[in-house]
């Protein structure tokens, strides 16, 4: 293939290709929230066929607005593992919101433009980083919806078909479907002062008639979902905090390496900034203002609301999509520029998927060795996780305790059950808080000491950890290599690692 052949799709298929390869090599380097939603979705398909899980877990209808993984992997894991089967989940997460950006472009344009490539700078983000992966693809699902919308003027056709497609995309997660309607509202709101749509009477009418019942059905699914926020933590973050805030400056590129990521935003910004000024490149028709309303919303939007902690992150990367695609090169563009920017911004892309390598190989390193360690636990056993700090590794987070469930049957305290159709067994309600904060080294002695104190709201209890000797089978604990064991405590090391100890909760023999 030749450069004056080669088109922006071959290179955007050229790079699925190496994200596929990367999951295969390190399915688990997508560290934080993805191990406990794999650990769920291992339990909606395992549950009927192991009776450890049976004591433990049971599946009980709601209206989640949250399902990508769990409508994927419980089927999918029978013909390919859990671990094979979250891979695909993933590697959907990271090629379904730039190739939806190119799909945007050619609803804009006409074609797919060389400058919407860009978005596949944003493959590796904050969200990915955090793995909000049931986020991830739905907002890639969200902006193909977008793309779709543009495309077809308002009428009866496309109320009927964007009908499921909004019930679709709140299943998959509520933001997406957020995210999806403020693009289409916006996109006729601009329409309308561009004396697209008609008189103001004709255009409310369209509002009411055509697009507010292609979106009832996804908001009838929210409306039902909020039915249980009540039950939610609500004092996870700050409604609107100023330092959370600036993260959403790194949030699109920002795969654990903030000074890379503020390289690639710097680099994309003025790149933008000074093609547009140059009048190198040109908006599509209405994009303009599409793209100024997206920003104003990224700013206001809270850092967390009704439990939710992480909106000050969902929403760049798609705006940094939906921007590359909304422009092209114009005549004026100089060639001679064109080479050294492709060039460029081809580096920038190499040494950000080259930090991601890096990072998803430790990330996935780590999680085979707690792997490794779960070895030595009897299956079906209840584990309580304990920090000495959460500073020893990606992987070693608060969720990372849910491997134990895919690995051994086990119960753990901190699953998502309010996030999924799992649920605890009523027996198991006192030792459950799907947010849980971590329980720390130095707390146990003393909670070791207080009783057990019932669920208030019959969901889960915050004193999930006390009485901790005779509610828990056995401790697994995170450390540093330099921090101590709990050898003064009645407990009995099983195995260990510098970084990872398995202790019973009974004295040694």
């Amino acid at each position: 293939m030749t450069p004056s052949t080669l088109k922006p799709v071959h290179v955007a298929f050229g790079l699925m290709a190496l994200l596929a390869g990367m999951v295969a090599f390190w399915p688990l380097g997508i560290g934080i929230d993805y191990y406990n939603h794999l650990a769920r979705t291992y339990i909606q398909g395992h549950l009927a066929s192991e009776p450890a899980l049976q004591g433990f877990y049971a599946v009980s209808f709601d209206f989640i607005p949250d399902l990508t993984m769990d409508m994927i992997i419980p089927w999918l894991s029978q013909w390919i593992g859990i671990y094979a089967a979250g891979g695909v989940t993933v590697w959907l997460a990271l090629i379904f919101p730039p190739v939806a950006g190119l799909v945007l472009s050619k609803s804009l344009h006409g074609r797919v433009t060389w400058v919407s490539l860009l978005g596949f700078l944003t493959v590796f983000n904050a969200n990915m980083g955090w793995g909000f992966v049931n986020y991830t693809v739905s907002s890639g699902l969200a902006v193909l919806a977008f793309a779709l919308w543009v495309r077809m003027a308002p009428s009866w056709r496309r109320t009927v078909l964007f009908a499921p497609i909004s019930l679709f995309l709140v299943a998959n997660h509520a933001l997406a479907f957020l995210l999806f309607g403020f693009l289409a509202f916006s996109w006729e709101v601009i329409g309308y002062l561009k004396q697209e749509r008609g008189s103001l009477w004709t255009f409310v009418r369209q509002l009411a008639v055509l697009d507010f019942p292609a979106m009832l059905a996804g908001l009838v699914f929210i409306a039902l979902s909020m039915q249980g926020a009540a039950d939610l933590p609500q004092d996870v973050a700050p409604l609107y905090d100023l330092r959370e805030k600036t993260g959403i400056l790194f949030a699109a590129t920002d795969f654990n390496n903030r000074l890379l990521a503020l390289v690639a935003v710097l680099a994309v910004a003025g790149f933008f900034w000074t093609a547009v000024r140059q009048n190198w490149v040109s908006f599509a028709p209405n994009s303009a203002w599409l793209c100024a309303a997206f920003l104003a919303l990224v700013i206001v939007i809270p850092s967390s609301i009704f439990g939710i902690w992480g909106l000050h992150l969902r929403f760049t990367a798609p705006l940094l999509i939906v921007a590359v695609a909304s422009i092209a090169a114009t005549e004026a563009f100089p060639a001679r520029l064109k080479p050294a920017l492709a060039g460029g911004f081809a580096v920038l892309g190499a040494l950000s998927f080259a930090n991601a390598g890096l990072k998803m190989s430790a990330i996935d390193s780590q999680a085979n060795a707690l792997k490794a360690q779960l070895v030595d636990l009897p299956k079906g056993s209840k584990v309580l996780g304990v920090y000495v700090d959460l500073s020893s590794g990606t992987a070693f987070n608060t969720h990372a305790l849910s491997l134990a469930v895919i690995e051994r049957d086990a119960y753990v305290p901190n699953l998502f059950t309010n996030t999924s159709f799992v649920d605890v067994a009523p027996a198991l309600v006192d030792l459950h808080m799907p947010q849980a904060n971590p329980v720390f080294a130095q707390d146990l002695a003393a909670l070791a000491e207080r009783p057990r104190v019932a669920s208030e709201n019959g969901y889960w209890s915050p004193a999930f950890a006390n009485d901790w000797p005779e509610q828990w089978d056995y401790l697994l604990m995170f450390k540093t290599p330099e921090q101590d064991d709990l050898s003064e405590l009645p407990v009995c090391a099983v195995s260990a690692t510098p970084e990872i100890i398995l202790y019973k909760t009974e004295p040694c023999t």
